[in-house]
């Protein structure tokens, strides 16, 4: 999505234009077929089972998080340890 973005504001003309609008509809399509569904598995989910994949997720998002901010470090030049996985 972002590169269709970036070229956008390369190109002027109306084409280009309805195809990033049409991107972007397409997106909002998916999220609400997704969300749609959603609905029924969570309706039929332990509150148990749902708080256990939140915490999940959220351990997931901080550990990406932490790679991101480490990848910055060494991007400006300071190095850590090595990473050879």
């Amino acid at each position: 999505m972002t590169a269709l973005l970036l070229e956008a504001v390369a190109r002027d003309d109306w084409a280009w234009r309805a195809t990033v609008g049409g991107a972007y509809v397409a997106v909002i399509a998916v999220d609400l077929l997704c969300v749609l569904l959603l609905t029924r598995v969570l309706q039929r989910t332990h509150h148990t089972a749902i708080e256990v994949l939140g915490r999940l997720l959220g351990l997931l998002l901080a550990a990406v998080g932490v790679d991101l901010v480490l990848d910055g470090v060494a991007t400006l030049g300071v190095h850590l340890g090595s990473r050879d996985y």
